[in-house]
């Protein structure tokens, strides 16, 4: 599975595309929504990882256009603000997961993707 992790901090970034490699998943990284975009605009993805908090194009703005350009594309939002957890989903997070993000928090979110063509019908959740 390829997936892009959107965060705009780059230990952060590297901690989880470590994590996803040893589930043996390829990943990139993006160091904000602008950045997500480009990446989108030249490669395909089933998932993007991101944070809420961002300058620039947020993960909350992310996710919109995610839904509007890529229907398809898995979302995992992650925030350490509760306010935030919720307009992620609001903006269409498939999973929303509080951080820190621990690897087992990951690995849930990850395998508990749709594996039926992204079954859309799939209901929006947390993982705690």
């Amino acid at each position: 599975m390829k997936l892009l992790i959107v965060d705009d901090n780059r230990d952060v970034t590297q901690v989880l595309s470590s994590i996803v490699q040893v589930f043996g998943h390829d990943a990139d990284e993006a160091g904000d929504g602008h950045e997500a975009i480009e990446q989108l605009q030249r490669n395909q993805y089933e998932v993007v990882i991101t944070d809420a908090e961002m300058p620039g194009i947020n993960g909350i703005e992310l996710c919109k256009y995610l839904k509007l350009q890529y229907p398809c594309v898995y979302i995992i939002g992650m925030s350490g603000d509760p306010l935030s957890l919720k307009e992620l989903e609001d903006a269409g997070a498939d999973i929303c997961i509080s951080k820190p993000v621990g690897m087992n928090k990951l690995e849930e979110a990850i395998e508990s993707l749709p594996h039926s063509s992204r079954d859309q019908s799939a209901s929006r959740r947390y993982v705690a």
